[in-house]
């Protein structure tokens, strides 16, 4: 199960790109996902051929991929201020947004971290 602690810790340690494509290890999860979700690679987008195509999840970028980790029900695609979550045997599909950071006592009273 996906908790919120788990979730807290995935922004947490994947802040940052991977410097190395290969890390995503793309291609065995577009397999492990393409009959469900309808998967495919184009250029250097992913495209999820399952949603409609004026969502904005639809199509994605890999350079903006900063992990994809894989849980016993759904395969997380992480990016700097959301994830998504792939169902393994279903076509559910969800998204966590990352909550805005609240500022520090200074920032509040200087606006910093605008």
């Amino acid at each position: 199960m996906i908790t919120e602690d788990v979730i807290k810790d995935i922004y947490k340690n994947y802040s940052k790109p991977v410097k190395n494509r290969d890390e995503l290890r793309l291609d065995y999860f577009l397999d492990l996902l393409k009959p469900i979700h309808k998967l495919h690679l184009e250029d250097d987008e992913i495209i999820v051929g399952n949603l409609e195509e004026f969502s904005p999840f639809r199509r994605f970028l890999i350079r903006s991929l900063h992990a994809i980790l894989e849980f016993d029900r759904n395969v997380a695609f992480v990016f700097r201020n959301h994830i998504l979550f792939f169902g393994k045997e279903d076509e559910q599909l969800s998204v966590n947004f990352k909550p805005e950071e609240k500022k520090s006592f200074f920032g509040r009273i200087f606006g910093h971290g605008d």
